[in-house]
């Protein structure tokens, strides 16, 4: 019975033995393969990408078999695991000998300042631990924003606004481009030099548009806001532009009777009293007087320039019509035009050519001589 104690006793502690030997051997096997990366903590911000080269070191003597997962980060980061750049979730490593897995992250634009955790994990080899640090706080939105936004002229100026539209948000986005103006008053977008309506975006990305406002001719002097908007059915921006409206230039050219027409002698000068006014809410500025006349007729103005017209005021000028000699009776036109840096204004004026009085006096005297002449031989040779 001693012996048969002593059998069983042998026997337990051989299969002890064993069990150990097969635990270390199991133990060894774990600890020999591991992950490894340089890159343990990361900063990033929000929305840009992040990759990761992670080694799979196997240091058993033989060919060992990870299952490849990721853990600690919510959907909305898109990590993704990859080797020989497809998606991967196992992997086998010879003995002595590593693999590389890469781990690429997409942090969200909506996203909260702080430390992020990752963990790689590599089945039953354990798992390596990562930490992402998001520097500033993350948004999904979009912003439009101007270069200058108040823009100040007159009615009849442009207004061009350059913009910038923001699309910081995770995917492409298509907006709609809109500018609410006053009635009468046009607004276009632009972009690459192209009138648009809608602009397509990256994620991350921006683009220039070009906004030209025209006025309408009767926008009174004031201040206007424009309110533009850029959306789509999930994200939206606005912005305000403004228009200041100075004033209006208006100038006119005329007769001090309101007369477009008048009378001179061939060869003889005629005055004509004009009035130049500023019809506008601007003053005007370096105005010229010029005229377009038949051939050899001549016009002088006094005074020829007018430095400055205020709004709503008119100046007197003069001007010296002067007809060639052999002009024949009949009608001509006189062109007149005031010129200023802003505006400008014409004037048509009807000048009807009258025969000289004194060629009129000497035809009499002509034809008094001939009576004369006809009579005095009607004496001398009439009697015979």
């Amino acid at each position: 019975m001693f012996k048969s104690s002593r059998k069983i006793i042998a026997a337990v502690a051989a299969a002890a033995l064993f069990s150990l030997t097969a635990l270390a051997s199991t133990s060894s096997a774990a600890t020999g393969v591991k992950l490894y990366t340089p890159y343990m903590s990361l900063s990033a911000a929000p929305g840009e990408d992040l990759s990761y080269s992670i080694d799979l070191i196997n240091d058993t003597d033989s060919v060992q078999t990870a299952d490849l997962s990721y853990s600690g980060l919510s959907s909305d980061w898109k990590p993704e695991l990859t080797a020989g750049g497809h998606p991967i979730k196992q992997l086998s490593v010879k003995p002595n000998d590593s693999q590389i897995v890469n781990l690429s992250v997409q942090v969200p634009y909506e996203v909260a300042k702080g430390d992020y955790a990752l963990n790689v994990n590599a089945g039953s080899f354990g798992s390596l631990a990562l930490k992402i640090n998001i520097a500033e706080q993350g948004t999904f939105k979009t912003e439009l924003t101007a270069e200058q936004p108040n823009m100040q002229g007159h009615s009849d100026s442009k207004f061009t606004y350059n913009l910038t539209l923001s699309n910081h948000t995770a995917g492409k986005q298509q907006y709609s481009l809109a500018a609410e103006v006053p009635t009468g008053w046009d607004a276009t977008f632009s972009s690459g030099g192209t009138n648009v309506t809608a602009v397509d975006i990256d994620p991350n990305g921006s683009s220039s548009i070009t906004l030209t406002v025209t006025p309408a001719e009767n926008a009174k002097a004031d201040t206007y806001q424009i309110p533009v908007h850029a959306s789509n059915s999930s994200t939206s921006a606005d912005a305000t532009m403004e228009a200041v409206i100075t004033g209006t230039y208006g100038i006119s050219l005329t007769t001090s009777d309101q007369r477009l027409s008048t009378n001179v002698t061939a060869g003889g000068t005629k005055n004509l009293e004009l009035v130049v006014q500023n019809t506008g809410s601007a003053d005007l500025t370096n105005v010229s007087l010029t005229a377009t006349t038949p051939t050899d007729w001549e016009v002088t103005y006094e005074p020829k320039t007018i430095a400055s017209i205020k709004a709503g005021q008119s100046v007197p000028v003069t001007a010296t019509i002067k007809s060639t000699s052999k002009a024949l009776s009949g009608d001509y036109v006189v062109g007149m035009t005031a010129q200023a840096s802003e505006k400008s204004a014409d004037a048509a004026i009807r000048v009807t050519v009258k025969s000289s009085v004194l060629w009129g006096w000497i035809g009499v005297l002509i034809i008094v001589a001939v009576l004369a002449g006809v009579y005095g031989l009607f004496r001398k040779y009439g009697r015979r």
